[in-house]
C-alpha cells in the first residue's frame, strides 16, 4: 500500500530549500555600496547607496552596533565585549540620515553619515558594524475560501559593513603566528589553518592569497579571500585532495593592504607578508 502523504523530514527539507530560494532571491534585490566606510578627523562625513533591483517594494532601516571578526576553534565568529567596546566603538559617535525608509522597486536612497568623536580620542583606529536590514512590502493576504490555504511569507535580509574611523597617528601591522596542515582521510581533504594577529593601534584591512605546488613546481591549488584582522584571527582554508598525489608539496601566502573593493588610498598600509610552509600527502 503505497501514501502520498509526505513525510515530515521531507516536508521540513523542501520548505528548508524554499525559504533559502527566496533569502536568496531578496538579498539579491537589495544592494548597497560602498562595502566600507572611512572617516578620520578631517573627514567626518560619508555616504552609502542602498538599491532595490527589485519588482517589490521594501521597508529599509539602517543602524550601528559594535562588533567585530575573530575566531573561535576554527570558524570565524563576530564578537561584542564590552571592554573593547569601550575602547574601540564608534557605533555611539554615528549619526544616520534616514534610518528608515521605504524603497519603491529600481529606486535607490542615499545614506548619510556623520561621526562626532569626543575631543580627547585617542590615536588609532576605532569602528562600528552599519547594518542595513530589508523587508518586503507586503500587501494584505486576500480572503481564503474554505478548503484551500493561504500564506505570507516575510524574509528579514541584514546585511553588514564596517565604519573605521581613524585618529591622527593610526597605524596597522601584522604578525603570522602560526601555519598549519592537517589532512583529514574521512573526507579527503587538507586543512590549512593560518593564525596571525594585528599589532598596530588600528584594524587591518586587506587580502590574503593562497597556493599549493608540487614537488615538481606545478600549481595544484589556489584561493583568495579579504582578510580583516582585529585582534587576532585564524583562517582555515579546505583543500580538495582527491586528485592530489601522495607527495611533499609547499604552500605560500600572502596578506596585503589591498582590496579590490576599496580604494587603496583608504587602507592603511603594511608592507606584504609572505609565508610558506611545507607539508606532506599521505
Amino acid at each position: 500500500m503505497t501514501s502520498n502523504i509526505s513525510s515530515p523530514k521531507k516536508i521540513t527539507l523542501l520548505l528548508s530549500f524554499f525559504l533559502l530560494a527566496i533569502t536568496n532571491h531578496v538579498a539579491a534585490q537589495i544592494s548597497i555600496a560602498p562595502t566600507a566606510l572611512f572617516f578620520d578627523q578631517q573627514n567626518r562625513f560619508s555616504s552609502l547607496t542602498v538599491s532595490n533591483g527589485g519588482q517589490q517594494a521594501q521597508e529599509i532601516s539602517v543602524s550601528t552596533m559594535f562588533g567585530y571578526t575573530t575566531s573561535k576553534d576554527g570558524e570565524i565568529v563576530i564578537a561584542n565585549d564590552s571592554a573593547m567596546a569601550k575602547k574601540k566603538s564608534i557605533a555611539d559617535w554615528i549619526k544616520v540620515f534616514p534610518k528608515n525608509f521605504t524603497l519603491q522597486p529600481q529606486q535607490q536612497q542615499t545614506v548619510r553619515f556623520v561621526v562626532r568623536p569626543p575631543n580627547n580620542v585617542s590615536a588609532g583606529g576605532y569602528w562600528s558594524r552599519v547594518q542595513v536590514k530589508s523587508n518586503p512590502v507586503s500587501p494584505p493576504i486576500e480572503s481564503v475560501e474554505e478548503g484551500e490555504v493561504g500564506a505570507q511569507v516575510n524574509i528579514v535580509v541584514k546585511q553588514v559593513l564596517t565604519a573605521h574611523f581613524r585618529a591622527r597617528e593610526a597605524s596597522t601591522g601584522i604578525t603570522l603566528n602560526s601555519v598549519n596542515f592537517s589532512q583529514d582521510d574521512s573526507s579527503n581533504t587538507g586543512k590549512f589553518a593560518v593564525s596571525m594577529e594585528q599589532t598596530g593601534n588600528a584594524p587591518f584591512v586587506g587580502s590574503m592569497t593562497l597556493s599549493v605546488k608540487n614537488s615538481d613546481g606545478q600549481k595544484v591549488y589556489q584561493t583568495a579571500t579579504t582578510n580583516s584582522v582585529y585582534t587576532t584571527l585564524t583562517r582555515t582554508f579546505t583543500m580538495d585532495l582527491s586528485d592530489i598525489p601522495p607527495g611533499n608539496y609547499t604552500l605560500s601566502g600572502t596578506i596585503r593592504s589591498e582590496r579590490r573593493d576599496i580604494n587603496q588610498n583608504k587602507l592603511l598600509q603594511i608592507e606584504p607578508v609572505s609565508f610558506q610552509k611545507q607539508f606532506t600527502v599521505k
